[in-house]
């Protein structure tokens, strides 16, 4: 959703360099830093659903995918979110991206 374009003339003239950045790097077909996060965030969902459905599996691959999870888990915990209610969120994301 789009913001309100700010009153304060320091904003706008950071709203107006943040537009043309966005728009250079659309020129020239470099994404954003939510796209790089997106794409990395689908990659581990995908190579943790191969590997849950593989039928040889693979146990370094598995420590990997599982030492991701505690991380970013543990990364939540330390923004102040409740360890069950973090749990809880990455099984739902990793269960809605997964096929």
């Amino acid at each position: 959703m789009p913001r309100k374009p700010g009153t304060e003339p320091q904003r706008q003239r950071h709203q107006q360099r943040q537009r043309v950045y966005r728009e250079r790097l659309r020129a020239e077909g470099r994404p954003e830093a939510d796209a790089v996060d997106a794409a990395l965030a689908a990659a581990l969902c995908g190579t943790a659903a191969d590997e849950r459905d593989a039928a040889t599996k693979d146990l370094i691959l598995k420590g990997y995918l599982a030492a991701l999870l505690k991380r970013a888990r543990r990364e939540l915990l330390k923004r102040g979110y409740d360890r069950s209610g973090a749990t809880a969120a990455l099984q739902r994301r990793l269960h809605r991206i997964t096929p």
